[in-house]
């Protein structure tokens, strides 16, 4: 299993800016050039595109990064094909790097003709094999993008599951079968932040051709994204380690389409398609994957309207955003601890099944 994590170099010196800079610059002209081979071709095999290898080795004066540019542009050239596009140019100020070394907070890369070390901010870095990694500059700051070949855990025989419910009034609602063990993670201040941001960028967009307001929204993006990413880190950081506490794997409902069917005010779809639930999703299925936890993928259609205690279904049960009442046999709750209750007995259900669970 290959994870990546984000490191933050500190500011490098002059030279080893320029170095920097230098081998960017010339491995990006190396993967347009293989780029170019590509749409010559017609094709991305490796096998017919290495009689140009000694050509693209003349352009970065190294082997290795010839290769690793090869790589880049063939993964370019096949998304562009997925996406039924043109394959772009690259114009990044990126660097494929491997054989990378990791001594405390120093990164030992090959380039430059030799290696280069690159301090950076403390983090935690998960033993395992180093593959191809990236350096990249973002908004003026250098990043490495380390990715780190893991063993496999071995999923844990539990027999219990947390149903994970995602939202807006409520972000993220976690409860088990039975309906206990509920905590709810608020979303007020998320709602907050991000209509600050959205009024901030409205009062700017009028000024757009004047000096640096471009600039400056880029920036508040930036803080916003920074924002809702550390966010949704804590969230499924919490989440997991509940499930772990709790011995149980999670459930959450599939996303496909849900803001297509969403039925709210313009605001509320806004603040919605603007939070990264995907991104939430993916945060706690790699967080219960590496503890051991199996991820499923409910279904989402009626769990918000299905009564879990008589197994009514009706969309007159869900009198408000936040109240579920059924019309059979009058049980009341919080509609999105009933929509998480939902998707854990689903879950469990599936769990219970070998056939389908084995599918």
């Amino acid at each position: 299993m290959v994870i990546t994590r984000k490191l933050k170099l500190y500011p490098p010196n002059k030279d080893k800016r320029e170095l920097l800079e230098k081998v960017a610059l010339l491995q990006s002209t190396c993967v347009n050039f293989w780029i170019d081979k590509i749409r010559e071709t017609k094709t991305t095999n490796l096998k017919i595109l290495q009689v140009f290898y000694y050509e693209a080795k003349k352009i970065v004066s190294n082997g290795m990064l010839a290769q690793l540019a090869e790589y880049t542009a063939i993964r370019i050239a096949r998304t562009a094909k997925k996406r039924r596009v043109d394959t772009p140019y690259f114009n990044k100020k990126m660097i494929s790097v491997s054989r990378v070394l990791v001594d405390k907070n120093n990164l030992g890369v090959l380039i430059g003709g030799g290696r280069t070390w690159l301090p950076f901010r403390s983090q935690e870095i998960p033993k395992g094999i180093i593959r191809e990694s990236k350096i990249k500059e973002v908004n003026g700051d250098w990043y490495c993008f380390l990715s780190v070949d893991i063993k496999e855990p071995k999923v844990k025989k539990y027999k219990r599951i947390l149903g994970i419910d995602l939202g807006l009034a409520k972000m993220a609602t976690i409860t088990d079968s039975k309906g206990k063990n509920t905590i709810f993670f608020r979303g007020e201040k998320a709602r907050f932040i991000r209509q600050k941001y959205y009024e901030m960028r409205k009062k700017l967009q009028p000024k757009l051709k004047q000096g640096n307001v471009y600039k400056l929204l880029k920036r508040l993006k930036k803080k916003e994204h920074n924002w809702i990413t550390d966010t949704n880190h804590k969230i499924s950081r919490a989440i997991v380690n509940m499930a772990v506490k709790k011995k149980s794997h999670l459930a959450v409902e599939k996303l496909t389409g849900i803001t297509e069917r969403l039925k709210f005010n313009k605001k509320t779809k806004r603040m919605i398609k603007g939070w990264s639930f995907k991104q939430l999703q993916n945060f706690i299925s790699y967080k219960a994957h590496l503890s051991g936890l199996e991820m499923f993928s409910i279904d989402p259609r009626g769990t918000s309207r299905t009564c879990p205690k008589c197994g009514y279904t009706s969309r007159y049960n869900r009198r408000s955003q936040e109240r579920f009442k059924c019309r059979k046999c009058l049980y009341e709750s919080n509609a999105d601890r009933i929509g998480a209750w939902n998707i854990a007995k689903r879950a469990t259900e599936l769990l219970a099944s070998p056939i389908t669970h084995g599918q």
